[in-house]
């Protein structure tokens, strides 16, 4: 009884950690229609700035008072100068940005603070534990259940008693007409930004004697904070309280007695609510936000633009001869990272469907090469097409359910598929290797020479970039093409004219998935090993940035940003500790000065009779 009792404490204990994370990222998307995905760096910034001041003071509760404001003015700053000019653009771009800003953060962590564990000690008064029952438990853990929902009381008070709270509703329910009535709408999104910033910070200092400090603490808790506000409800404080009591104890309790499956069961949990009820179960419905800027669609070819290809094809065929063993295979994963980026701009630039899961197709064509090359001794190209296959008939399985909602329901639904197959690899160890990963059984031939050749695999990969670029440029360029693209634009529109557009989005989104496969399976094949890493959610969002770098909607776009991204990884990452920061800082500029990517940029530097 009492382990059933200090399970449910304990579960009380991240559910209320989630709270903190969880209400204010759910009053800032209600409110302000922000994805902010740096909401989780606030939560690591509270909690090592609360541990440097602990350490020159000595108190645990200046810490816990003083190391909320930096992250807060940090946070005010970030909304005033960087967010603010996004909000007549989209989520894609805030996806970016914010991506972008974690990159930073991340950095800003690991230069300061260094990459070992830390832990901020608990306070003196708190160090002793409680009876209650047969049972022991830590004081500390006691008072930071109680000052959970003291923190949820208090803003319930405020939310729902107060002038402020009545304002921060209206705005939340119609921000148009409660400017009419004479809210300063943007001194209340900056209020509320930097509201929902300091509770982020306050849970991070909370849960320093209870998590540790590591970098990286951000995502770990930034994940279970967008399931609890999906299923609890965007903008609503109950919502956010009621869903993060729910995981938190779910969670905790799956971990105690259903290790295996515990992962699985929350994402499960969450597809289910957003099926259902894509508002979550106390949420409100709202409108999406507007489109990003997208640079224009590709045109059809013309004498100019086959001449400039060719160029570019006699000009990647004569490069390897010139260079060394390293540069040459690193061009080669450039070429398969960008088929993979190029089956994300089919459903993102093309169809107008912001996918954050679609790793788990790339996952999935790879370990099929990998899995039946070591249970069944199958050829590698052989487990290539299986890959396609099985990554066509998982896209269409899963987005089966997720084409019926859009916006950020289905960014969250594809999310959430995402991370089903992420536990399925990170589980299923007897068969993927878990997170030790599987290599491959053994390496094909092409055409009868060695893969292990780096010009051989430059080649390998290049023909299978160029067919796959030239395969969805004649696809784009057809009526189905334009059928995509017509959804993208208006797909009330295409709707009212007779087009089923839940099959045409299933259809773009099936073939994507195809093709992502396909880029899983070389990978593998490339790089000889899969784990479950290339299938979590941040795989996704690397694909994401790649794309959208580039510029969606284009297809030269995606392999450009996907060049980009490896060479600023690769390159800069050898020349300075510090390239994380700087790659978040090239995303942050490209969002605000790019805003239809490097390729948009180079067509408007063109002359207008010029552009391709």
């Amino acid at each position: 009884m009492e382990l059933l009792v200090a399970q449910l404490l304990n579960g009380l204990v991240y559910g209320v950690l989630l709270f903190f994370m969880a209400a204010g990222l759910s009053l800032i998307f209600g409110l302000m229609n922000v994805v902010n995905l740096a909401h989780g760096s606030f939560f690591m910034l509270g909690a090592f700035i609360g541990f440097s001041i602990f350490h020159l003071t000595g108190s645990f509760w200046l810490a816990l008072v003083l190391a909320p404001i930096p992250v807060v003015m940090i946070g005010i700053v970030m909304e005033l100068w960087f967010l603010r000019p996004l909000y007549a653009r989209g989520h894609m771009d805030q996806v970016l940005l914010t991506f972008g800003f974690t990159f930073v953060f991340y950095d800003l962590v690991q230069t300061v603070w260094g990459k070992v564990v830390l832990t901020l000690p608990t306070p003196a008064s708190l160090q002793s534990t409680v009876h209650i029952g047969l049972g022991v438990f830590s004081a500390y853990r006691l008072f930071l259940i109680g000052f959970g929902f003291a923190v949820a009381l208090l803003l319930w008070l405020l939310l729902e008693r107060s002038r402020l709270g009545a304002m921060v509703r209206a705005g939340v329910d119609n921000a148009g007409m409660a400017a009419g009535l004479g809210a300063n709408i943007p001194a209340l999104f900056t209020g509320v930004f930097g509201f929902g910033v300091l509770l982020a910070a306050l849970g991070g200092v909370v849960a320093g004697p209870v998590l540790g400090l590591y970098p990286g603490m951000d995502t770990d808790i930034l994940i279970p904070a967008f399931i609890v506000i999906v299923i609890g409800g965007m903008g609503s404080l109950r919502g956010a309280f009621v869903g993060s009591l729910l995981i938190g104890i779910a969670d905790t309790f799956g971990k105690a007695y259903l290790q295996n499956v515990a992962l699985f069961l929350i994402y499960l949990a969450m597809i289910i609510v957003l099926l259902i009820r894509p508002q979550g179960l106390f949420g409100i419905k709202y409108a999406d936000a507007p489109p990003s800027a997208l640079a224009r669609t590709i045109m059809p070819s013309t004498p100019r633009t086959r001449a400039l290809a060719l160029i570019a094809l006699l000009a990647l065929i004569a490069l390897p001869f010139g260079l060394a063993d390293y540069p040459r295979a690193l061009i080669a994963e450039i070429f398969i990272f960008a088929i993979f980026a190029m089956s994300l701009d089919l459903i993102l630039g093309f169809t107008g469907l912001m996918s954050l899961g679609h790793a788990a197709f790339f996952g999935l064509g790879a370990y099929s090469v990998a899995v039946l090359g070591a249970q069944f001794g199958l050829n590698a190209w052989l487990g290539l097409v299986a890959g396609v296959l099985i990554a066509a008939a998982g896209a269409g399985l899963i987005g089966f359910f997720c084409v019926r909602s859009g916006g950020i329901p289905f960014l969250m639904l594809t999310l959430a598929f995402s991370q089903l197959v992420f536990s399925v690899a990170l589980k299923w160890r007897d068969v993927t290797g878990g997170s030790d990963g599987m290599p491959l059984a053994m390496q094909p031939s092409f055409f009868g020479f060695s893969l292990s050749h780096s010009l051989v695999m430059y080649f390998m990969t290049l023909v299978f970039f160029v067919a796959v670029y030239l395969g969805l440029r004649r696809l784009i360029n057809a009526p189905l093409g334009h059928a995509f693209i017509g959804i993208r634009e208006n797909e009330a529109r295409m709707a009212a004219i007779g087009y089923p557009t839940r099959a045409y989005k299933l259809l773009a989104f099936t073939i994507a998935g195809a093709i992502a496969g396909l880029a899983g399976g070389l990978y593998v094949i490339y790089n000889g090993f899969i784990s479950s890493d290339a299938v979590y959610w941040t795989a996704s969002g690397d694909i994401l940035i790649m794309t959208m770098l580039g510029g969606a909607g284009t297809l030269i776009g995606p392999p450009i940003g996907a060049a980009a991204f490896l060479l600023m990884k690769n390159v800069v990452s050898s020349y300075s500790e510090h390239w994380l920061s700087i790659i978040g800082v090239a995303f942050i500029c490209c969002v605000l000065f790019f805003p239809g990517g490097i390729w948009g940029a180079v067509q408007k530097l063109q002359p207008a009779g010029a552009k391709p």
